[in-house]
């Protein structure tokens, strides 16, 4: 994994060629199952396994390190996902969630997963976004001040969930 990071970074600061970047970036996807892969994947080393706070160091580091911050949701991997990854992806990353504080990564991640979302609804996926809604609320209601930074993030996932 480390080298097909370090071939992106690469890649990505001496190459043109946008597919061979994507040829490269798609290499390090999880399998559909691998729920701790996917958790790594969105939210990085870092934020999953709970070290330190959601500033990173990737602004003062000349390559970015996707597998200590988490790789963005960039609209050419969100698109790339079926129905099934997207929902599957979806309850790892609310079940995670459900454990913890939230961060900017998990938002970022939330909202493309939720904007990917086809209608009509399976079940299983109005059943997570309500769980999802649930918690957004719950935290809110521990925020200590109205200009608390994750207020707005929160209430777009609630409003969201509500559509």
């Amino acid at each position: 994994p480390l080298e097909i990071l370090l071939q992106f970074s690469l890649a990505f600061q001496e190459q043109t060629d946008f597919e061979f970047v994507l040829n490269v970036f798609f290499c390090s996807q999880p399998k559909l199952t691998d729920e701790e892969g996917w958790k790594r994947f969105c939210l990085g080393e870092k934020v999953y396994l709970g070290s330190s706070s959601s500033h990173t160091d990737a602004d003062s580091e000349p390559a970015v390190d996707y597998s200590k911050v988490g790789f963005p949701p960039f609209l050419s991997i969100v698109s790339r996902l079926n129905q099934s990854t997207v929902l599957m992806v979806l309850e790892i990353l609310i079940s995670w969630f459900e454990e913890r504080e939230f961060v900017p990564q998990l938002g970022r991640w939330l909202y493309a997963l939720l904007a990917c979302l086809e209608k009509p609804l399976l079940p299983e996926a109005h059943s997570s976004i309500r769980q999802l809604a649930r918690r957004c609320a719950q935290l809110r209601s521990t925020l200590d001040s109205q200009e608390d930074e994750k207020l707005p993030a929160l209430n777009l996932l609630i409003c969201l969930v509500a559509r």
